[in-house]
């Protein structure tokens, strides 16, 4: 079968592909038609995030299916993160969402930031987060609060 594989930005590519084949294969083909390398690709079907060991028929993906990728700066930290086949959303070492918000905002700041201050603005947002998250957890379960 044959599947379209979008870049959010660049042109989109056709891989030729069993529907029992895995998906890591799949970034390899990406990888040798887009020269993007697999670590960096991030495939998603219908918003969902593709997990490497997973096959393409475990998503329902048939002929014709067009997958979006999602490439991440060569840099971010949640590169190396496991993806779960149920959820589009990973859990970084720091705790923080690995969702598209955070792959974006790197993506982003590494337009405009060295690669240092890339690092140390990203850190701060997850701080300021992480604080408001629980501030507004504080809130809701404070025995004053009644909603």
């Amino acid at each position: 079968m044959i599947l379209t594989v979008k870049p959010l930005q660049g042109k989109e590519c056709n891989v030729q592909v069993a529907e029992n084949e895995k998906v890591s294969a799949v970034k390899e083909l990406v990888f040798e038609r887009l020269n993007i390398p697999p670590n960096q690709q991030r495939l998603l079907y219908k918003g969902k995030a593709l997990a490497d060991e997973y096959r393409l028929s475990d998503y329902s993906i048939g002929p014709e299916a067009k997958l979006n990728l999602v490439v991440r700066p060569a840099g971010d930290r949640s590169s190396g993160a496991a993806v779960s086949g149920s959820s589009s959303s990973t859990t970084n070492s720091d705790g923080s969402s690995g969702s598209g918000v955070w792959q974006l905002l790197s993506t982003v700041l590494a337009k405009h930031f060295s690669p240092a201050d890339a690092a140390r603005v990203q850190e701060q947002l997850i701080k300021v987060t992480s604080v408001l998250k629980l501030s507004f957890q504080s809130v809701l379960f404070s025995p004053i609060c009644t909603f």
